[in-house]
């Protein structure tokens, strides 16, 4: 039985690694050439769990004591004498940013990837060898952004805090290690841009001067221009690359994690970065503002860069000269559902609802101390959440009343733009910074006021609608019990909130449910590849969830419910005893557990369903392995045969 908790074991660790590895961002750029007012325009979608709010928030230029440090909340490492002035969308329970500018103008997003020295430390962490924590990708950001004036500056301060204090430790809230990633940046200022892309202590960065590119959650960088030392070397003495004769070394190739589910989370990652490069070669040499949200709100591709798991969405637009101002476009929570408001790193304060978090407040806490945020009234961020759950509740209906409103009030602050901008540069110029920088909060306040009366004018609109006939949500709702691979009796929690279904599995993020498709599954917003459907029976209703990920599904009994029997127990009693298989030398027996034969290993125990018209009992669990039992003439059972694939092992009844 040991193959048959092994397979188990995999298929599920691959099913949920898949499902929480597709929380994945995208990060955009187009320069001089590629844009229509010849100035260098960045973007970036944030993906992150449901209830990861994502305040906006500014810091100024500050100078700092000898032996200062800097508190992530897991670790601190040393603050430098003086950092520049950052403005950056930053999850609740984190130091640094997702996305940001400075005031130089250096932008950077970053992505979340998967490497072979990744897999390496996770898996020696578990046996108390892992390395020690570092900064996350988001801390990272932040770094670089306060520490460097040029992008080329910033890629040498992350790459050096990299190669010194590593990356290691969970970049999502409530999880711990199993939160874990390496990180590639997209860094630009007003003239070029560069990829930088880490693997634990290594990296490797390429620069980036004219067109456009396009980054998401794998390695990309073939031949770097820059990389670490022995970046090469040391893949070699790992094994992970063995060269082509004479040809160049392959950063990506060699340092990326290629299992099997990371290749399938590659090739998802590759299909959103395809999507967000065509778009912007599709617009090459006219690439506006409003061509960048428009492909932040893109969902043509599966998976698309528009998830109902996106957290927040940026569009920095760089000035095209030394004298200008950036601005920073910023959407919270899902940029479909959502508007762009103008904001500016040279401001000195920002409306305190876009600064602000739900229930539990923005702080710095280790992300497995992070409980899930909650909805609060003076949230910005939440009350776009909340819309956007709303209009999820029918959105064939609502979207287009939401985008009409908010794509008009976005042609009114982009309107309003340009004699605000020349305001603040002429006060600016004649050094009246407090007073230019009053001018640009301003208009980013009178910004927001309007957003939110009218997102809140969609809100009560949308809750006085009658909306289309559905189902009540509660009758699925409820802990459901799974008995595969590490998740033993362990509770899978459904709850319906504002007209949708979220999944809780113990240690992942919560994960939301779309409404069923023509097959009854209901896909996740951050995956479409995986799914729940609802088990119904006439008289015990909800009784059961299947979990889909491609091929495979998944059974968990819903908690205090137990079906009537399908075949009368007493005709399953003969079955019942001990059998002994020679092949691996063990006992197991069959017994009857929830009104149904079930076969006990010193492991698990797994029940069967009936026999199919081969006469085998597949796993209730998981159509992966069945038992088909050997009769005798006269009916009495002489043992059975053990089925998982092409491999089959014979058991003996003894008793």
């Amino acid at each position: 039985m040991k193959k048959i908790l092994l397979l188990l074991l995999l298929i599920i660790v691959a099913l949920i690694l898949s499902v929480w590895t597709a929380l994945g961002c995208d990060t955009w750029v187009a320069l001089k050439n590629a844009t229509a007012a010849g100035r260098v325009l960045f973007a970036k979608n944030s993906d992150r769990t449901v209830f990861d709010c994502q305040p906006l928030m500014i810091h100024p230029r500050r100078a700092w004591p000898a032996g200062a440090s800097i508190d992530f909340g897991r670790i601190s490492i040393p603050q430098t004498a003086s950092t520049y002035a950052t403005l950056g969308s930053s999850p609740f329970w984190c130091w640094g940013y997702e996305e940001g500018i400075n005031e130089f103008g250096v932008v950077i997003g970053n992505e979340g990837v998967f490497t072979k020295p990744l897999l390496a430390s996770l898996a020696a962490s578990k046996d108390g060898k892992g390395p020690t924590p570092g900064p996350t990708g988001m801390d990272l950001v932040r770094l670089g952004l306060e520490r460097g004036r040029t992008a080329r500056e910033a890629v040498d301060i992350i790459a050096g805090l990299v190669e010194r204090f590593g990356q290691f430790g969970s970049g999502l809230p409530t999880m711990g290690l199993e939160g874990a990633y390496d990180n590639s940046f997209l860094i630009a200022d007003p003239n070029e841009a560069w990829i930088l892309e880490t693997a634990g202590t290594a990296w490797a960065a390429k620069k980036i001067e004219r067109g456009v590119a396009s980054i998401s959650n794998t390695l990309s960088i073939g031949a770097p221009d820059l990389a670490s030392p022995e970046l090469s070397r040391n893949s070699e003495r790992m094994g992970w690359w063995k060269g082509t004769a004479g040809g160049p070394f392959d950063f990506a190739a060699a340092y990326r994690a290629d299992t099997p589910d990371h290749e399938a989370a590659r090739r998802r990652a590759l299909t959103r970065a395809g999507c967000s490069l065509g778009l912007l070669r599709e617009k090459a040499g006219a690439v506006d503002e409003a061509w960048m949200r428009r492909i932040a709100r893109d969902r043509s591709t599966t998976p698309s860069l528009d998830l109902d798991v996106t957290a927040s969405a940026c569009v920095a637009a760089l000035p095209a000269d030394a004298g200008g101002l950036p601005v920073f476009w910023w959407c919270a929570s899902v940029p479909s559902g959502g508007v762009f408001i103008p904001f500016f790193v040279h401001g000195s304060k920002l409306p305190v609802a876009v600064s602000t978090a739900g229930t539990s407040g923005k702080k710095i806490i280790p992300p497995d101390q992070a409980a899930p945020d909650r909805y609060a009234d003076d949230s910005f961020w939440w009350l776009f959440r909340d819309l956007n759950d709303k209009i999820n509740s029918d959105r064939t209906a609502r979207l287009p009343v939401v985008r009409a409103a908010f794509d008009a009030l976005e042609a009114e602050f982009t309107g309003g733009l340009p004699a605000v901008l020349e305001k603040a540069v002429v006060l600016r110029k004649a050094g009246k910074d407090g007073e230019a920088a009053a001018v640009l909060d301003a208009y980013s306040a009178a910004c927001v006021d309007q957003a939110t009366a009218k997102a809140n004018e969609l809100r009560t609109r949308f809750e006085t609608e009658t909306g289309p006939s559905r189902a009540n949500l509660d009758e699925f709702t409820g802990a459901y019990i799974a008995t595969f691979g590490s998740f033993n009796e362990a509770e899978w929690t459904i709850t319906a909130k504002d007209g949708r279904l979220l999944l809780t599995i113990p240690g992942r993020p919560v994960l939301e449910l779309k409404p069923p498709d023509k097959d009854g599954i209901r896909r996740l917003a951050a995956s479409p590849q995986a799914g729940v459907l609802f088990l119904r029976d006439e008289k015990a209703g909800i009784h059961a969830l299947t979990f889909h990920q491609g091929p495979a599904a998944f059974e968990l009994p819903k908690k205090g419910i137990v079906l009537p029997p399908a075949i009368p127990l007493e005709t399953l009693q003969k079955f019942v005893g001990s059998y002994y298989g020679e092949k691996l030398n063990e006992t197991l027996e069959i017994l009857i557990r929830n009104n149904a034969l079930a076969l006990k290993t010193p492991q698990k125990t797994y029940e069967l369903r009936p026999p199919d018209a081969e006469g085998k009992r597949r796993f209730r669990v998981a159509d992966v392995a069945a038992v088909k039992f050997e009769e005798a003439p006269d009916g009495a059972v002489a043992g059975f045969i053990y089925f998982e694939g092409a491999t089959t092992l014979s058991y003996k009844k003894t008793k």
